[in-house]
């Protein structure tokens, strides 16, 4: 069973833990990404979210907290409970942060 205390509950805290173990190399590749192009981190950082975060375990909610940054109700339904939709999206914010840091 995991140690679902360890789990983030918000969009920001999941952010902040990517960004914390993520080397400074692999920073700069995902800073460097053109946002159409974040797909190609599925795989990879996208599959660590997943199975570090409990998204496919039960972290509802962090899902629930992806699905709500939806903007409408009708994309949100979809994006509830895919746990591939929520570590895209924590993925596209860390760029996000990344890209907005001085």
């Amino acid at each position: 069973m995991p140690d679902t205390s360890q789990w983030p509950r918000t969009i920001d805290d999941a952010v902040d833990r990517v960004l914390t173990f993520m080397t400074d190399e692999e920073k700069s590749d995902l800073r460097e990404t053109d946002e159409s192009e974040l797909i190609n981190f599925h795989f990879g950082l996208g599959w660590v979210i997943r199975n570090e975060f409990g998204l496919c375990e039960g972290n509802d909610a962090l899902l629930k907290a992806c699905a709500r940054s939806r903007h409408n109700a009708f994309e949100s339904l979809f994006f509830l409970n895919d746990p591939d939709e929520a570590s895209g999206f924590i993925i596209e914010e860390a760029w996000k942060r990344l890209n907005s840091a001085p």
